[in-house]
């Protein structure tokens, strides 16, 4: 028997038939989202991705921690270090301190790791630390992350300005070897100021700002969710020192300025910052009045402990911490003579006119006093 319709097939029909059999066999081997086409979800939306990201991040930080150890790790140069002086053990370490404080008020053990070296600045803080696999395994791993750099950023400037200002290629020991010579220089020549300020107030802050960006990037690649990151800002360290002119001034402006670089990028980078510029850190300094003694370590910990959650550690509700304000930018100052030699040259040399104008009309008053009375002599003459 034949069927009507079937002995003949028409090409659209068969079309139909082949590609509906197709899809079904692709179905049963891969599931339907291998090959049906389907709307795209909210979070996959253009521009959507980022934001997406940020708020899964944000809600792992909200949920409760879980481990059995807080890992703190410490990065930096001599301050993170805890340098204890020539010669001397390294003193316990801010971060030292703040991991006792955190297992204290947690009931969790804490452990410290410390990647910190005399003398480093921000580069050698990427070339020698933020490239070494164990420094990274820490970060990976860590709870609580301090940074302490930028100080001998402006310790390894101020020795290059003075050599720029002296004119010598010299390679100064210490910057208690600069100032030195930069006070020989001025006794010397007191107008060298002039250019000792002068290079002061052109200071180059991108390379400063471009290395501390590149070791966010670095810390921000390992750092894991609900890692909290806290960064020291500079203190003066030369504030005990009698500089030339106004150079403590000038050199407070350049702090500040490094300083608020690592305001600028605190949002940025998620970190928050200890402010130790405007503490009493430089009462608590060792001889060298540079580096913190004991009680220093103590006090930056303190300060420090300020801007940690520690009940994130116990499921307690996220702690709101209190920003410090940011700074303002400091602009070059403008100076003159009289800022730069300060008031006493100019009190000096006001007294010096001030005798030589007495000096002057004395003699000028001599002199006519002298032709009045050699005048009434030659006319009791004539008479």
């Amino acid at each position: 028997m034949k069927f009507g319709g079937y002995g003949k097939r028409r090409p659209g029909k068969s079309l139909a038939f082949v590609v509906s059999l197709f899809i079904c066999v692709m179905m049963l081997l891969f599931g339907t989202e291998a090959v049906l086409p389907h709307a795209e979800e909210p979070g996959n939306q253009p521009g959507e991705t980022k934001k997406q990201e940020i708020s899964d991040k944000e809600e792992k930080a909200k949920q409760k921690w879980e481990g059995d150890t807080i890992y703190c790790t410490a990065l930096g140069d001599s301050i993170a270090k805890g340098y204890g002086g020539k010669g001397q053990e390294d003193l316990r370490s801010y971060t030292q301190f703040i991991a006792d404080w955190v297992s204290e008020e947690t009931g969790i053990p804490a452990e410290c790791e410390k990647f910190a070296k005399n003398g480093l600045d921000s580069s050698r803080l990427n070339s020698d630390i933020l490239t070494k696999e164990e420094a990274l395994a820490s970060l990976d791993r860590a709870d609580i992350i301090t940074l302490t750099i930028g100080a001998n950023d402006l310790m390894q400037e101020f020795k290059r300005a003075a050599g720029e200002v002296l004119g010598t290629e010299r390679k100064f020991l210490s910057v208690y070897d600069a100032f030195d010579s930069l006070q020989d220089g001025v006794e010397g020549n007191p107008l060298l100021i002039v250019k000792i300020l002068d290079v002061l107030n052109n200071w180059d802050y991108e390379v400063f700002e471009e290395q501390w960006t590149t070791a966010m990037e670095t810390i921000a690649a390992h750092r894991k969710a609900g890692a909290q990151l806290v960064v020291t800002n500079i203190y003066n360290p030369v504030s005990r020192f009698e500089l030339p002119g106004a150079m403590n001034g000038i050199v407070e402006d350049i702090i500040r300025n490094m300083n608020q670089i690592m305001y600028e990028h605190a949002e940025d980078y998620d970190y928050r910052v200890v402010d130790l510029f405007e503490s009493e850190i430089c009462e608590h300094t060792q001889e060298d009045g540079l580096h913190p003694d004991e009680e220093g370590q103590e006090l930056i910990a303190r300060l420090a402990a300020e801007k940690i959650d520690t009940g994130r550690f116990k499921g307690e509700p996220e702690k709101e911490i209190e920003e410090e304000p940011r700074p303002e930018k400091v602009e070059p100052r403008k100076y003159s003579l009289w800022t730069v030699l300060g008031p006493m040259p100019w009190i000096g040399l006001a007294i010096l006119l001030g005798i030589a104008a007495v000096f002057l009309f004395w003699t000028a008053k001599r002199k006519n006093r002298d032709l009045y009375r050699k005048r009434n002599k030659n006319k009791g003459k004539n008479d």
